[in-house]
């Protein structure tokens, strides 16, 4: 048997087409295409099906949407572990929108309220609203370096990555796990509220339209060498799905950059606290 390789609807798909897909009464050759990188290799799929068929074995008799919402911490970071893609790669929705149908089980489970399907925006939606395209840019974002576990605690809370994986300003690493820290700290003694994070948000990303974040965290540059390499590694299968996994290194989240970013979400914090009295 071939190896399941990552591929792209060549179209955008209606719905009605999409549903023929999920219920395999349409073959879905003719409407998609294999995802081909410059050297003409393509992307295995292995690791990324031995991952869902994990995550349903794990997850499958959660009935409550509160519980359902809870697989996200756990999911995000596997997931991003498993399936290698460069940015540019991961910014095609098309990508996203045939990655649903594969794992439409996924979808329905995750995003199917009682009676119903998912909305139009899980299966082919922005960044913090399609299914499986917010977990795994969520973990791309919030990750320190190799370590997932701002990540986690982004997941945490609904309103973390629906309120900020939108926002060009998380695309700055050191803010964006600052943010993390601050309204999802490690010891979760003190949680920000879905009205702060809320409002956090919006005034941060009225105050970084003018002035960009990298002013104050320095310029935020992967190790794009180091990242290539990870992408193009041969994936294994984890001993043990439990175990977090590890990601890509990263030299951007250095000591100055991260007290940078925490120096703007304090400041936002601020802003954001005025905004709401007056």
């Amino acid at each position: 048997m071939a190896e399941p390789i990552l591929c792209r609807f060549k179209h955008r798909i209606s719905v009605d087409l999409r549903d023929r897909l999920v219920r395999r009464v349409e073959q879905p050759d003719e409407h998609h295409e294999p995802i081909r990188r410059p050297d003409g290799s393509t992307i295995d799929l292995t690791v990324v099906d031995v991952l869902m068929g994990r995550f349903s074995d794990r997850f499958a008799d959660l009935d409550q949407r509160g519980d359902r919402a809870a697989s996200d911490r756990w999911l995000a970071p596997r997931l991003h572990y498993a399936l290698r893609l460069t940015r540019a790669e991961a910014a095609d929705r098309d990508l996203w929108a045939w990655l649903a149908v594969r794992y439409s089980d996924y979808v329905a489970w995750r995003w199917a309220g009682a009676g119903e399907k998912p909305t139009e925006d899980r299966w082919n939606g922005q960044i913090n609203k399609q299914a499986l395209m917010r977990l795994w840019w969520g973990a791309e974002l919030f990750r320190n370096g190799p370590d997932y576990s701002p990540v986690e605690r982004a997941f945490s809370r609904q309103d973390v990555p629906h309120n900020l994986l939108h926002r060009t300003l998380v695309r700055c690493r050191s803010l964006a796990v600052a943010l993390v820290d601050d309204l999802v700290p490690a010891d979760q003694e003190v949680v920000g509220s879905s009205r702060e994070i809320r409002d956090l948000a919006r005034v941060l990303n009225l105050v970084m339209a003018g002035s960009p974040p990298e002013l104050e965290t320095d310029l935020q540059q992967d190790d794009h060498r180091a990242y290539d390499a990870w992408v193009r590694e041969f994936v294994l299968v984890p001993a043990d799905w439990d175990l977090i996994p590890r990601g890509p290194v990263a030299d951007d989240t250095t000591p100055s950059s991260l007290a940078g970013g925490r120096a703007i979400t304090e400041r936002g914090r601020r802003y954001a606290a005025v905004s709401t009295e007056t």
